[in-house]
């Protein structure tokens, strides 16, 4: 598997652009071609100067870029703008809306949870392939690293438990309320294909890694508990 393409670890979108600002992007986006400031203008209401504020801001930002538009006559050519390529991925994202819908399926399946930890132990041995990470790190430092990346807030165990995490965010807590045992699966099956990878047992992707998770030892924790960590 190693050279495997893989997915970031956050799975993270750059934020959208929001209040008027956005729906200056957003008209630009929507426009069959370059468009101009008073065409943006009456098309939102606003005045034309405020358009070329947030124009401005856009271009800055790198989410539009602006060209002279020749205007046929003896006139000065107008300036018009599109979205570039940054500009068209910046609209508003529905990941929970995926989200569900991918568990729903999960749901539907012959065998719920052995599907959902199959999902999840694949997507934690393309996680263990990221390049990024600092190799010299041992297992334990390096799926903290991941796990808060990925916004489940870690924390270390310490004194005779020092191979637990503490886990004190689930980001898929909505989907826990009505899928709890997939969603615990997936992520089950996200740390046993990450420490497995990390631990470079690649090539035998049955071996187990010695990882369970805890699902809710508290009402507001999990938590992980690893074999005796080696160093990756």
């Amino acid at each position: 598997m190693r050279g495997m393409p893989h997915p970031s670890r956050t799975g993270r979108s750059e934020p959208a652009v929001a209040g008027t600002r956005g729906r200056v992007l957003s008209a630009i986006r929507a426009a069959p071609g370059p468009v101009g400031v008073h065409t943006l203008a009456a098309e939102l209401d606003l005045h034309p100067n405020t358009v070329r504020f947030h124009l401005g801001a856009l271009i800055r930002d790198g989410l539009v870029a602006e060209r002279p538009q020749p205007s046929g006559g003896r006139g000065r050519p107008r300036t018009v703008y599109r979205a570039t390529s940054a500009g068209t991925r910046s609209g508003e994202r529905n990941y929970r809306l995926l989200s569900a819908v991918l568990i729903g399926g999960l749901a539907g399946s012959e065998a719920p949870r052995t599907d959902a930890y199959a999902a999840g132990r694949l997507w934690g041995r393309q996680l263990g392939l990221d390049d990024s990470r600092d190799t010299s790190a041992d297992v334990l430092t390096t799926t903290v690293e991941v796990l808060d990346d990925m916004g489940v807030e870690p924390s270390p165990g310490d004194g005779p438990q020092p191979h637990e995490i503490h886990l004190h965010n689930c980001p898929f807590r909505e989907l826990v309320d009505t899928h709890q045992e997939l969603v615990c699966a997936v992520h089950a099956g996200m740390l046993e294909g990450l420490v497995s990878e990390l631990r470079e047992d690649g090539d035998r992707p049955d071996a187990p890694s010695g990882t369970t998770l805890l699902p809710f030892v508290t009402p507001a924790e999990c938590l992980v508990r690893l074999e005796a960590v080696r160093a990756s």
